[in-house]
């Protein structure tokens, strides 16, 4: 999971070491009922083993079952673990094998909206049977939590009404009109702040807005460093069309949902000047002081 939060969401190792993290995540969770349900059975020095019984043989290597069978014991021993939050699990397992052996860019073709809030619901279930909560788990579990409430919001899935009806006044304007409202649309978008993205009422450009979600992510180059942050969708805005949504349930219900990043690009030299003297000063009263043991030499 700290590998996960090195990178942003909307790169293609986030979606990766997010698999490897729900894979391993789900062998503890079993593991917590009892470490014997991880013994693969066909062969039983692997049960004693997992009982903390010493190996019998000279050569024993200890086997455990595979994930998908890790997840159907879940389903069965623990009820809140539903059989969809398993075929989650499956799948998104699966994605992370396609990734690694087939070479195929699972991850970075599929939209966060499309698994993350899913995965975030499965982590804490799992996480919950071992009394733990997401808080132990993900730097940010305020915005894991609102990602988990936005798949049971169906009060979310209105917003379509909405862009219906601005879709339909959209359609209504003649074409001079809307060609001079995608103009302004498209120039007023490159000089706010936000993510460019089209609108799903009229197709111009929009802006989408986000609250910051997890660490930042700092690369620091020869000449420059450059600062990647996730950001969560909270807001959308369309000046052609007039389409306005606030929330991320109602973004991800109409395929806003998906996080995206905020880059920001400082020379080395802008970068280091970011911390004056005072803070040194703040920093170096915060460091217990040293007083040599001459006794030590």
């Amino acid at each position: 999971m700290e590998q996960m939060e090195k990178t942003v969401a909307d790169d293609w190792q986030f979606g990766l070491w997010s698999a490897l993290g729900l894979e391993l995540l789900s062998r503890a969770a079993l593991s917590h009922i009892s470490p014997v349900l991880l013994a693969d059975p066909k062969n039983w020095r692997n049960l004693t083993h997992a009982l903390g019984s010493a190996p019998t043989a000279k050569k024993f290597s200890p086997t455990s079952i595979p994930t998908k069978e890790v997840l159907a014991r879940l389903s069965e021993l623990l009820p809140e673990f539903t059989d969809e939050l398993a075929g989650f699990c499956n799948q998104h397992v699966e994605r992370r094998n396609a990734e690694l052996h087939s070479g195929e860019a699972v991850f970075a073709d599929i939209g966060t909206a499309e698994w993350l809030p899913r995965f975030y619901k499965s982590a804490k279930t799992l996480l919950e049977s071992m009394g733990k909560d997401l808080a132990d788990f993900v730097s940010d579990p305020n915005n894991a939590n609102e990602m988990i409430d936005s798949l049971e919001d169906a009060a979310a899935k209105s917003v379509q009404q909405d862009i219906s009806a601005h879709s339909k006044v959209w359609s209504n304007k003649e074409e001079k009109e809307k060609e001079t409202a995608i103009t302004q649309a498209a120039t007023w978008a490159s000089r706010h702040r936000g993510h460019r993205v089209d609108c799903p009422s009229c197709g111009s450009q929009a802006l989408l807005y986000g609250t910051a979600s997890g660490p930042v992510s700092t690369n620091v180059g020869d000449d420059e460093v450059v600062q990647r942050q996730t950001m969560l969708p909270s807001s959308f805005e369309c000046v052609a069309c007039g389409l306005k949504i606030t929330g991320y349930s109602k973004l991800s219900a109409c395929g806003l949902g998906d996080a995206f990043s905020e880059k920001t690009i400082y020379t080395a030299a802008e970068f280091f000047d970011l911390y004056t003297e005072d803070d040194l000063d703040e920093a170096r009263a915060e460091m217990p002081e040293y007083e040599p043991d001459f006794n030590e030499y």
